[in-house]
């Protein structure tokens, strides 16, 4: 499913955006922050939970109907290796950094209790951020997401066993609505709604819904009805065009979720002009580095937005930077994905051991 792999790439820049407009501020460049889709980018990362749920079904869906304990343990192998080598190597990054420039270093500390300590480090690099560890303090921001997809990972199983016991199109389609009823009512009782909130509650809710959407919707498209491969064209317009209404109206970004659900299962049938754009070359190559995009890209920025506040460059000067800034983290990801995130990936099928027979 090639534009399964594009729409990763794009919510990656998405989300990379949306923090490039943020530091874009302490650049003395506000004009970034004010296009519509950018300022509300962070809602990539439910893109994110959303796909992660529908490919996890749609790789696995097999594995726990019935249980089977070999088949338990040889998932969670791929799932470590799939997402902490590169995140350790990322960590390894961002400790160069740290370490390179000491001003930086002093100012990140000031701008939250226990940024850079050695017990956030620590917590970093176990992506436990989000696993309630009483340790404040961050080394790499977008750790948090992979931090509660890990406690998906650990749930994922017996959703997945649910969810092989249910029959037909029509109710798993119900259930991812009830996935993403529950997130907007979270969302309206602790008046989060259409904001970015990452904190220990409110991380596990966005992924949970967003992750049991997602399967929910897998489990649909394995027993989807001729007429809804016809259906799928048009019904990525619509998703796109839902998403994207929360750019020019603000109140419309608590509809993204529900775009992002309709857009992922309608992908998923390859066809209709989204899936052309998604899956064509350029796209398809983003796809492949978001993953260490998205974990490498902050700390950069961070870094930039301090060199402006100290040296206060000129305009030019300050985009120019940035520039290079988003360069040298494009041309990262792509080495990281081929030295590290590819290589971690081979490793951990050999740790897993072949499928087991259903």
């Amino acid at each position: 499913m090639r534009s399964l792999t594009g729409v990763r790439g794009v919510a990656a820049l998405w989300v990379y955006l949306y923090h490039i407009s943020n530091a874009a501020f302490g650049l003395g460049l506000p004009g970034l922050a004010a296009l519509p889709l950018v300022r509300f980018g962070w809602a990539g990362v439910d893109l994110f939970f959303v796909l992660s749920g529908f490919v996890l079904m749609h790789a696995h869906a097999a594995d726990f109907t019935p249980w089977n304990s070999v088949r338990l343990e040889r998932f969670l192998k791929l799932r470590i290796a799939r997402v902490y080598p590169l995140s350790l190597v990322a960590l390894g990054l961002v400790l160069l950094i740290v370490l390179a420039d000491p001003a930086f270093a002093a100012w990140f500390r000031a701008q939250a209790p226990g940024n850079l300590s050695a017990a956030a480090f620590v917590k970093t690099a176990l992506l436990a951020t989000r696993w309630g560890v009483p340790v404040a303090g961050e080394w790499n921001e977008p750790v948090w997401s992979l931090s509660a997809e890990l406690v998906g990972y650990a749930a994922f199983p017996f959703l997945a066993h649910a969810l092989g016991r249910t029959r037909g199109f029509w109710a798993p389609l119900a259930l991812a609505g009830l996935s993403l009823a529950l997130l907007f009512g979270f969302q309206l009782a602790t008046r989060t709604a259409g904001e970015n909130y990452f904190d220990l509650h409110s991380a596990l809710i966005r992924m949970a819904c967003g992750l049991a959407a997602g399967a929910a919707l897998s489990a649909a498209f394995a027993n989807a009805p001729a007429w809804m491969a016809r259906a799928a064209g048009p019904l990525s317009l619509v998703a796109v065009a839902l998403i994207a209404a929360g750019g020019f109206v603000p109140g419309l970004v608590v509809a993204a979720p529900l775009g992002f659900a309709i857009l992922v299962f309608a992908l998923a049938f390859q066809s209709g002009p989204v899936n052309a754009v998604l899956a064509s070359g350029p796209v398809l190559a983003l796809g492949r580095i978001s993953f260490p995009l998205y974990l490498i890209h902050v700390m950069p920025l961070m870094a930039l937005r301090h060199w402006a506040i100290v040296h206060e460059p000129e305009p030019v000067v300050a985009a120019a930077a940035l520039a290079a800034c988003v360069a040298i983290s494009l041309g990262l990801a792509a080495l990281l994905h081929i030295w590290v995130e590819r290589p971690a990936q081979a490793w951990g099928r050999r740790w897993a051991g072949p499928a087991v027979p259903t």
